[in-house]
């Protein structure tokens, strides 16, 4: 029996990268692989839901302890849960944090013996384990947002690059991603390959009632962070009240003063909005199969899997036009009508939006979701079996058993 070691330096069970990890476990765990899990936790968290993993072999790296002082670090600068950022890392917080890692990797290589190694992230702690492990193959996830730490914690950039340059296999998500990891890490492609995202066909199906129910509900999943556009959906959705009965979720977690603010301006916004806060997958697809439009106005993503996951809920879907995602999901897909694409508004050089751009953009917005109200008017049918067998093709085995040919 083959045994796989995942590692990956922020939670396991938050952000699409730990959703990410958990399907990979579960999937690897049907095809009889041992399994073990090296991630970031805090201190006071009780109880981590591995699912397939044994509790002996989860070897947690805590933070917000005396080793630790300070909170996990995220690979985004807003997580939904209280982070630290990498590029306000010192010097000596960087060595705490490098030194609980190295003990964790350096006793789950001992005593698990992994034959391969799956690192999340093109990030510190794959050039840390690039230098440790050299005997056993390494195969490296990019989610994106590693490509985006090299500018904004720049100082590690050298580090970084040197160690990824010596990983196994590079796994991209889709092939615009492939040829920027190509680039930025001076990596040949033929190392670099693509395996897409997925998502649980047990948690994310389409309802049983194609009827559409007054209010229309719109739904947006993920962080609560500027780097979302959910300033502009809030606006755009309270000025889209004044023609339709609608109203908007907002689904998931955020901390700090920008978390706030978008939960001020909620309250204070003209159309009905929930917020429910962080919910488990199995939640979120109820929460979908109640939903008529899902939408992602996000300025920056690496594949956006909870785009699948809305997809096969059966829902219509506006989504701002992000690097990669229209060539990933095919003619199969963008011929339906399934999807509306948002032109981007020009970016600065941290994915923030240049301010003068955004009433642009929010017309750009208000129009994709006008044209899925209309398709929902029509009758555009998501739920049926042809458009089902399109959705089908990104299901977690596949992503698996593409990973599996490089083990």
């Amino acid at each position: 029996m083959k045994k796989i070691l995942h590692i990956l330096a922020q939670r396991p069970e938050k952000t699409g990268s730990g959703i990410f990890l958990q399907n990979i476990v579960k999937i690897a765990a049907k095809n009889g692989y041992e399994q073990a899990v090296i991630s970031g936790v805090p201190a006071n968290l009780e109880e981590v839901d591995l699912g397939a993993i044994d509790k002996q072999k989860f070897y947690p790296v805590k933070f917000g302890t005396d080793k630790i002082p300070f909170p996990v670090v995220g690979m985004s600068n807003v997580m939904p849960y209280r982070s630290e950022k990498y590029k306000n890392l010192t010097v000596e917080m960087l060595k705490k944090w490098k030194t609980a890692f190295k003990e964790q990797i350096i006793k789950a290589v001992e005593e698990f013996k992994p034959d391969v190694i799956l690192v999340h992230h093109l990030w510190i702690l794959t050039s840390l384990l690039s230098d440790l492990v050299t005997e056993i193959p390494i195969k490296a996830i990019c989610h994106g947002t590693g490509l985006r730490q090299l500018n904004q914690a720049e100082k590690f950039a050298d580090y970084v690059i040197a160690g990824c340059k010596k990983v196994d296999t590079i796994f991209a998500l889709h092939s615009d991603q492939k040829q920027k990891i190509s680039r930025l890490y001076d990596i040949n492609s033929d190392r670099i390959t693509v395996v897409g995202s997925g998502y649980d066909s047990d948690i994310f199906y389409p309802s049983d009632n194609s009827q559409i129910v007054k209010p229309i509900q719109i739904v947006y999943a993920g962080k609560l962070s500027y780097a979302k556009g959910l300033k502009s959906l809030i606006y755009v959705c309270s000025n889209l009240s004044s023609e339709f009965d609608l109203e908007l979720k907002l689904v998931g977690g955020g901390s700090g003063e920008e978390a706030e603010c978008i939960k001020e301006l909620a309250m204070a916004a003209d159309c009905s909005i929930e917020m429910p806060g962080l919910v488990s997958q199995a939640q979120l697809g109820k929460i979908f199969r109640k939903s008529d439009i899902f939408c992602l106005p996000s300025f920056y993503e690496g594949l956006p899997l909870v785009l699948i996951e809305a997809l096969a809920s059966g829902l219509q879907v506006v989504t701002t036009d992000l690097e990669g995602v229209k060539s990933w999901l095919g003619d199969q897909i963008n011929k339906t009508g399934a999807v509306e694409y948002v032109e981007l508004p020009e970016l600065k050089k941290s994915h923030i939006p240049v301010e003068s751009e955004l009433p642009d953009f929010e017309n750009r917005l208000k129009t994709g979701i006008e044209s899925q109200i209309d398709r929902l008017r029509s009758g555009n049918d998501l739920n049926g079996p042809k458009f089902r067998e399109k959705v089908e093709r990104w299901s977690w085995a596949e992503v698996f058993k593409k990973m599996e040919d490089y083990f």
